[in-house]
C-alpha cells in the first residue's frame, strides 16, 4: 500500500477518494464516456474518479527521482484529464489503457524538468535541449541527408554530448500498456509509435515556432509582410503576378521583396533561437 503523506491533506483526500471510487465494467465505462463526449461533466467526474487508482500507481513509480510525491500525483492527473478528453471507447480499448500513456508522458516531462533543469546547474541548457533537441535533429538531417549522432547536435546547440543523450533517452521512451488489471497495472510492450510525452514536447514546439515567426513577421516593413503573407499564409495561391498587380508593382520587384523578407526572418528566427 503506498506510504501517506501526513503534510498534504489534498493528497490524503485524493487516495481516499480513489479508494471509494468503484472499479467500472466496460459497458459503464462506454456509456460514461459516450456521455462525457456530449458534454456531461458528471459522467466526465465519473471516469476521473474511477481512475484515481491508476494515477497514484503511476506516481509511485516516479517516486525513485526524489519528487515530491503530490507533485507527480498533480502532473499525472493533468494527464488523465487529457487521455480522458482524448479517449474514444469505440475502439475496443479500456481507458485505463489509454491513460496510462498520457500520466507518463506528464509525469515524465515533469520529471525531465526538475531533474535536468531544476536541480542541475546548467539550467539553459536543459531549456534549450528540451525545446530544440527534435527540431535540430531534423535541420541537421536534412542537410546532411544522415541522421546527426549525439555529438553533431551537442555541437549545434552548444551543450554537453552527455546531456543530448540524456535527453534522448528521456524522450525516447516507447511504453505501450495493455491488459489493464483490476488495481490499474498494466503489461507493457515496446512499440515503434511516437510516446505520449514525445507528442506534447513536439506539440510545444510547433507552438514556439510559431510564436517565433509572427514575432518576426511583426518586424518586417509593411510592403514584405503583406507579400510574405499573401504568398503563404492564407488559403489561395497567390502568384507573383498577381500579387503586384494588387500593389501596383512589377513581378520581379515583387519577387525581390518576397526574397528579402525571406532572408529577414531567418535571420530574426536565428536569432531567437
Amino acid at each position: 500500500m503506498m506510504a501517506r503523506d501526513p503534510r498534504d491533506p489534498g493528497l490524503e483526500t485524493l487516495m481516499s477518494a480513489a479508494r471509494r471510487a468503484p472499479l467500472l465494467t466496460m459497458e459503464e465505462e462506454t456509456r460514461l464516456a459516450k456521455r462525457a463526449a456530449t458534454g456531461c461533466e458528471r459522467s466526465f467526474e465519473r471516469l476521473l474518479c474511477s481512475h484515481l487508482r491508476l494515477v497514484l500507481t503511476i506516481a509511485r513509480d516516479f517516486r525513485a527521482y526524489g519528487l515530491p510525491l503530490q507533485d507527480l500525483v498533480s502532473e499525472g492527473l493533468l494527464g488523465l484529464v487529457e487521455a480522458a478528453r482524448r479517449f474514444d471507447p469505440e475502439r475496443g480499448v479500456r481507458l485505463a489503457a489509454y491513460a496510462a500513456w498520457w500520466i507518463r508522458a506528464y509525469i515524465r516531462r515533469y520529471t525531465i524538468f526538475n531533474r535536468r533543469i531544476v536541480r542541475t546547474p546548467s539550467t539553459r541548457h536543459g531549456r534549450r535541449l528540451l525545446a530544440n533537441l527534435r527540431r535540430t535533429q531534423r535541420d541537421l538531417a536534412q542537410a546532411n541527408g544522415t541522421p546527426p549522432d549525439a555529438d553533431a547536435v551537442a555541437a549545434a546547440l552548444g551543450v554537453d554530448t552527455r546531456d543530448v543523450e540524456e535527453m534522448e533517452a528521456a524522450l525516447s521512451g516507447r511504453d505501450v500498456p495493455c491488459g489493464a488489471e483490476a488495481d490499474g497495472r498494466t503489461f507493457e510492450l515496446t512499440s515503434d509509435a511516437p510516446s505520449p510525452e514525445t507528442v506534447v514536447a513536439e506539440s510545444e514546439d510547433r507552438a514556439r515556432s510559431v510564436r517565433r515567426l509572427h514575432v518576426a513577421m511583426d518586424e518586417l516593413p509593411a510592403r514584405e509582410r503583406h507579400i510574405l503573407k499573401r504568398r503563404y499564409l492564407v488559403e489561395e495561391d497567390n502568384s507573383l503576378a498577381s500579387i503586384g498587380r494588387g500593389m501596383g508593382l512589377s513581378r520581379e520587384r515583387v519577387r525581390q521583396l518576397e526574397h528579402q523578407a525571406q532572408g529577414r526572418v531567418r535571420d530574426a528566427l536565428r536569432q531567437s533561437a
